[in-house]
């Protein structure tokens, strides 16, 4: 009997720890390309020269979303973290895109 809850106890472990790798590799590659194109598009500067600086911040924000989906108290909090930030910067690149 206690073998069959340790079994279960291990099953979610690794369940928790693969659902906040994918939260942090994934999910931080799309957290940082949105922030890049959310930023690119809102700097005052032409578009060209504007992609430099944002996608270099993206690089400094992919790390911080890893850590965050690690430091979430659950995997659902983590991978809803991740989904507001990306929703977020999708909704700025998508209304900074659109033509005046």
């Amino acid at each position: 009997m206690a073998g069959a809850a340790e079994q279960r106890q291990g099953w979610r472990y690794r369940a928790n720890v693969g659902a906040r790798v994918v939260a942090g590799t994934l999910g931080a590659y799309a957290v940082a390309a949105l922030f890049a194109a959310a930023l690119a598009r809102t700097l005052p500067m032409p578009r060209a020269d504007a992609t430099i600086p944002a996608t270099l911040l993206a690089f400094a924000l992919g790390p911080c979303v890893t850590v965050w989906a690690f430091l979430a108290r659950g995997p659902w909090r983590a991978w809803a973290g991740v989904i507001l930030c990306g929703a977020l910067f999708a909704a700025i690149a998508w209304l900074a895109g659109m033509p005046a």
